[in-house]
């Protein structure tokens, strides 16, 4: 019987999502045939192939900021979700179906899928629960509600996905699972696609120092950290910079006024989402230090952070909080800041930028520990496996 697969994702369109898009190319690769649903790119659109993978899209809400819109854009995906895939159901002959958080709402659709005589893969990329506690600062009945879908999920699940052992752990203890249910495969990069190009001095705009930011700019992602350390060196004289923030997100707007706000447009510039490899790499290869501002939670200190892998596939040496998983990632390539000290980020940031041979030694750290540990071509056997029912 042909194995026909349909992946499902809500936290950003395909193939932007870079993580899912390397897993809906390895199994093609591998024979399966591949189905997709994601929100619609920003040029709306409800179906396309893109090298023979059928994509169904769904019109995507605006940027949440209150909890009121951040439920109506878990109700407008779950319904757009699952009238899309009945219709893949019956019509495509779906067998297998994969369900990539967050959030846990598509569980329903698991439960239809093991009913049909199929098989369902959860593939567990975020701690929803501790990220809405990041993100709001409190349990509430939404906290607990999440908690009740991730437990349902995993229940439902015949395999779950896992980015780390933290993950698993945590996972395994408060949904009462069995060790061989979940799966660890480590989120890898794909080396084909990140590495160091050529510099574009440009970018730095007559500056001697460049920092890059990669990736979601929403409230628990800590930019807001990044502003004020940056603030912090500008105020101390320290000014010889430019700074970069690549990505996209709810906490956008406000950012940009506090950047307004703080007089610090000559030293720092959004640039939203850059889908394109190639620009992506001009500006990470140009750059000499990136920066992830996380703040410390539950969430950050367990999740492995794509963006980490990503400055260091491109051999760049990182400044972070202290975090347990980014710490053990990054090792001695990466600067540690005190948590939620912004004058120690500053400070690590500065003390970095100074020395041009500690940013090299460290950069190679960083690109010989991707190629060693996290690279997509050793995972991607790893997560093929999964889907032998």
């Amino acid at each position: 019987m042909e194995k026909r697969v349909l992946i499902i994702v809500e936290n950003l369109p395909l193939p932007e999502d870079r993580k899912v898009w390397r897993e809906i190319k390895a199994l093609k690769e591998r024979g399966f045939k591949v189905f997709a649903i994601s929100p619609s790119p920003f040029k709306f659109c409800w179906h396309r192939f893109i090298n023979g993978i059928e994509i169904y899209h769904y019109p995507r809400t605006f940027y949440t900021k209150k909890k009121i819109s951040y439920l109506f854009e878990y109700l407008n995906a779950f319904f757009w979700t699952s009238l899309l895939s009945f219709y893949l159901f019956f019509k495509k002959r779906i067998n297998i179906l994969q369900v990539c958080n967050p959030p846990e709402i598509f569980f329903l659709l698991g439960l239809v899928i093991k009913l049909r005589g199929g098989y369902f893969v959860f593939d567990h990329h975020d701690l929803s629960p501790e990220m809405y506690e990041a993100r709001f600062r409190r349990k509430d009945f939404f906290y607990y509600l999440l908690r009740i879908f991730e437990f349902l999920t995993v229940k439902i699940s015949d395999k779950v996905i896992e980015p780390n052992r933290y993950y698993k752990e945590i996972v395994r203890r408060r949904t009462f699972s069995s060790n061989e249910k979940l799966t660890i495969i480590p989120t890898s990069i794909d080396l084909k696609e990140i590495y160091c190009d050529e510099k574009d001095k440009s970018l730095k705009r007559g500056r001697k120092y460049m920092i890059c930011y990669l990736g979601v700019i929403n409230p628990q992602d800590g930019v807001n950290n990044l502003i004020e350390a940056i603030n912090y060196l500008v105020k101390r004289n320290f000014r010889d910079f430019i700074s970069y923030i690549i990505g996209d997100g709810d906490a956008r707007e406000d950012l940009e006024k506090l950047v307004k706000m703080e007089n610090l447009e000559k030293y720092m510039s959004f640039t939203g989402w850059i889908f394109s490899f190639k620009r992506l790499r001009r500006y990470l290869s140009t750059c000499d230090v990136c920066v992830d501002s996380m703040p410390f939670n539950t969430y950050s200190n367990f999740s492995t952070l794509n963006k980490i892998l990503e400055y260091m596939a491109m051999g760049k040496p990182v400044v972070t909080f202290d975090l347990e998983m980014t710490k053990r990632i990054l090792g001695k390539a990466g600067y540690f800041a005190e948590p939620d000290n912004i004058a120690d980020l500053g400070e690590k940031i500065k003390k970095l930028l100074e020395n041009k041979r500690e940013r090299i030694k460290m950069g190679k750290i960083a690109r010989k520990k991707i190629e060693k540990e996290f690279d997509w071509e050793k995972a991607k056997s790893l997560y093929v496996k999964v889907f032998k029912m």
